[in-house]
């Protein structure tokens, strides 16, 4: 057989065209770097496309706080405005915490802008030794426990801020000990290690209202202390 027989055909140019302008623009693009410039320029447009989609994707991310005020004049916990966009909690899916929510996100530091947790350099929270989530034998056992703060929003829309003590996983997997959540347009939260093995849960930084959570040897079971005009 000669070897002009093992030749392929040769498309027209007319036809190539109304081939390449039909396709969709990604191939085309695919296709033209492959043919004119080799493998280095097809890897270019890949990756290039890839960092595209993901600045896109990155855009579109809401931030997870917003100030609703002005700073000169008012802290920025008051005026904070906290947007939940996991929904699950150290493994826990929001519904399983409470039914009627559908995304919940624990505070922490990476997720608050740092203009905001430090003033002229000094961390404002660590501080107060105050922390967004504290371990401890909460419960006088030797297992050990993680309490944490966050903001829950309920499938209707409504947000607020929720307490929870988890048991450290020891087979991959915590287990909700006690859980609390308020709806409030404040959601902001931080908590401190108390005396006695009590957890202390503050709604600001700079003032003096918080609550003292503690385990109840008798009840067997975590419950807010009366504040001292109620004892």
């Amino acid at each position: 057989m000669s070897s002009a027989n093992n030749v392929a055909p040769s498309i027209p140019y007319d036809v190539r065209r109304r081939l390449l302008t039909t396709m969709p623009v990604s191939e085309r693009a695919f296709r033209i770097a492959r043919g004119v410039f080799g493998l280095a320029a097809l890897w270019t447009v890949v990756l290039g496309s890839s960092f595209v989609l993901a600045i896109a994707h990155a855009r579109a991310e809401p931030d997870f706080v917003t100030i609703e005020g002005d700073l000169k004049r008012i802290a920025w916990w008051v005026v904070a405005d906290f947007h939940p966009f996991t929904t699950e909690v150290r493994g826990i899916p929001a519904n399983q915490i409470n039914k009627n929510w559908c995304r919940a996100t624990e505070f922490r530091k990476d997720l608050i802008p740092r203009e905001l947790l430090f003033d002229g350099g000094v961390d404002v929270m660590a501080a107060a030794k105050m922390s967004f989530a504290i371990e401890g034998r909460f419960d006088g056992t030797t297992t050990k426990q993680v309490a944490l703060v966050g903001v829950f929003q309920e499938c209707s829309g409504e947000k607020g801020r929720f307490i929870l003590i988890l048991n450290q996983p020891v087979d991959g997997k915590a287990k909700v000990r006690f859980a609390s959540a308020l709806r409030t347009d404040r959601q902001f939260g931080a908590l401190q290690k108390g005396n006695d093995n009590s957890i202390v849960a503050w709604t600001c930084m700079e003032c003096d209202n918080y609550s003292v959570l503690k385990w109840d040897r008798k009840k067997r079971k975590f419950e807010w202390l009366p504040e001292p005009e109620e004892q």
